[in-house]
């Protein structure tokens, strides 16, 4: 609203497809499991009188509420909304990009293939000359958001890329992808390995 203009349409995620949690269990899963983990360590601290399991246990424990809290945010903050010139795409930070309507010219379904497990499903919508302009997890009705935009929905969640061969096929755009869960969990991985190589150093100067 505002400078943006009058919201005409507006989309947020479902609540039963991000990881199969709504958001109050994604809220309720942080707010028993937090002090629960907590207690765990200085428990196992305790118990053990060594620092080898406490770490372990803080490090799963800072990669799983990392994951849970990324699902509360993602379902409280994102939303997609059209006004008559803009599409605005607000992320699980509360960032808004703002895209001009005509620059969207398709909707494209995609898989694409983490460093393991599954392919994760996604769709990306892309200019004229096949730039990336935002990329939506499947929450979102997909559909819905090409019809209302009047832009065709193409691909399929079969058509699996890594990474690297999507920003080679649909490079981004200056607005840059948003809503990006796998983004975010290498992120969460990178700042759970930096803790660790952290405690690791703190653990090592305290048996010396």
């Amino acid at each position: 609203m505002g400078d943006y203009g009058s919201v005409v349409t507006n989309f947020r995620p479902t609540e039963t497809t991000v990881g199969g949690l709504d958001r109050e269990s994604a809220r309720r899963v942080l707010s028993i499991g937090v002090p629960i983990a907590a207690i765990l360590v200085v428990l196992s601290r305790l118990a053990t009188s060594s620092w080898e399991l406490p770490i372990g246990l803080l490090l799963v424990s800072i990669l799983v509420a990392a994951t849970f809290g990324w699902i509360w945010l993602y379902l409280t903050n994102s939303s997609i909304a059209l006004t008559a010139e803009h599409l605005r795409v607000t992320d699980w930070r509360r960032s808004t990009t703002l895209i001009p309507r005509g620059d969207v010219l398709r909707l494209i379904r995609i898989g694409v293939r983490p460093f393991e497990g599954p392919p994760k499903q996604a769709v990306i919508g892309v200019d004229a000359a096949n730039r990336r302009l935002f990329t939506l997890g499947v929450a979102y009705d997909a559909a819905a958001i090409a019809g209302a935009l009047s832009v065709p929905l193409i691909g399929s969640f079969d058509d699996v890329l890594s990474l690297r061969e999507i920003n080679r096929k649909y490079p981004s755009a200056a607005h840059g992808p948003v809503a990006n869960p796998q983004r975010l969990f290498v992120f969460s991985v990178a700042g759970t390995v930096v803790i660790g190589v952290i405690a690791f150093i703190v653990w090592t100067a305290l048996r010396s």
